[in-house]
């Protein structure tokens, strides 16, 4: 397996030239995120399936690499792209567009779910690859060999991949169902999203009042912005559960924030910062609180989802696809709830499209024949 070894301009400039010319690049990131908030880019790895290149960004500034990326006439080919999409953003700032996932790709060709690379090179390589330097520390020089070896083939072989994928596409009728799903790929980077939003990803926001809720939100967006100053994952800041029980927490002083579980390190360090919040959240008029999040009131009849669910896997057989990727379970929750609110069964979004035709009249006319 060949690759270049990339430490000097010269051999970037060379490498830019190759991919303005290509119509399709396959494309990883080593990267180490032990101790930080974001993402700390170790090697950038690109191949157009003659050349391979691996990036030191130690050593290189390759911020002109954010022109490939924005290109929209070159796809870029990915495997499991979640993670390195954060990495793009921290390092380039910018997101490749278009995109190709291996991985979502393999759940319409019948290879089932979340399927890993080595799965993949092997199904369609014949190929055992090692992936025994995932963990390596990739900000550590000089790089080995082996790391280097390793690095190389998680784009040469994808680009493999992404070829013969391509033509066993072409042979199916799931070409514009795989072109949707993959224009969707969520672009909804942690590491970007709104820090004063970050409170609606915690679970069973029911339970809490509104103004509960408004110190949920100061107390979730204050982490969120110490953790990106000071480059630190956010539970090293303070740990979820312990800002949750602060909410709860009748009292502030030193001894109420130690019951929360706050450590004594850290109710001497950011005690006095939490104190201020909870006593900023008192002066909100209630027309300025968050609304209240409603506790679903349907009651959900896990007999006719597991029905449903009997549906669905039905029809992911006869179309050799991953029934998580066709429907999931919430889908089905959300059918169900929709005839209380409207009166009638319809579709949720997520299943409207291409899944429209392939599950979603079935669903329908499954419920419609239950209760006739």
């Amino acid at each position: 397996m060949e690759y270049q070894y990339v430490t000097d301009g010269v051999g970037l400039d060379k490498a830019m030239n190759i991919f303005r010319n290509a119509d399709v690049l396959a494309l990883d990131t080593e990267f180490v995120r032990t101790r930080t908030y974001y993402p700390e880019l170790g090697l950038l790895q690109v191949s157009d399936g003659e050349h391979c290149f691996l990036f030191d960004p130690l050593i290189l500034d390759l911020n002109i690499f954010s022109e490939i990326l924005l290109n929209k006439n070159i796809t870029k080919v990915l495997h499991s792209c979640s993670e390195d999409l954060e990495v793009f953003q921290h390092a380039f700032g910018v997101l490749p567009r278009p995109i190709y996932d291996t991985q979502i790709s393999s759940s319409f060709l019948g290879l089932g779910f979340s399927v890993s690379y080595q799965t993949l090179v092997e199904h369609y390589l014949s190929l055992r690859i090692e992936k025994d330097q995932t963990r390596s520390n990739w900000l550590a020089r000089p790089l080995s060999k082996r790391q280097l070896d390793y690095a190389a083939q998680d784009v040469v072989y994808l680009y493999e991949v992404y070829k013969i994928q391509q033509s066993a596409i072409n042979e199916t009728h799931k070409a514009d169902w795989i072109i949707s799903d993959l224009e969707k790929i969520s672009f909804d980077i942690p590491t970007i999203t709104p820090a004063e939003n970050y409170y609606l990803k915690i679970g069973n926001l029911s339970r809490f009042s509104r103004r509960q809720l408004n110190l949920l939100k100061l107390l979730f967006a204050w982490r969120e912005k110490k953790a990106r100053t000071k480059n630190r994952p956010r539970n090293r800041i303070i740990e979820q559960k312990i800002l949750v029980n602060i909410v709860k927490e009748r009292s502030i002083d030193d001894a109420g924030l130690s019951r929360a579980g706050l450590p004594n390190s850290q109710v001497k360090k950011y005690g006095s910062e939490l104190r201020y919040l909870v006593s900023f959240n008192d002066s909100f008029e209630e027309d300025e609180l968050p609304p209240e999040v409603l506790r679903a009131n349907v009651k959900i009849d896990n007999k006719k989802v597991r029905m449903l669910q009997g549906v669905v896997e039905d029809r992911a057989k006869e179309e050799g696809i991953a029934s998580e990727l066709l429907c999931r379970k919430k889908s089905l929750e959300a059918l169900l709830k929709s005839k209380e609110v409207s009166g009638e069964y319809q579709l949720p979004e997520s299943l409207l499209g291409w899944r429209e035709g392939v599950v979603g009249k079935h669903l329908l006319a499954f419920l419609e024949g239950e209760e006739k």
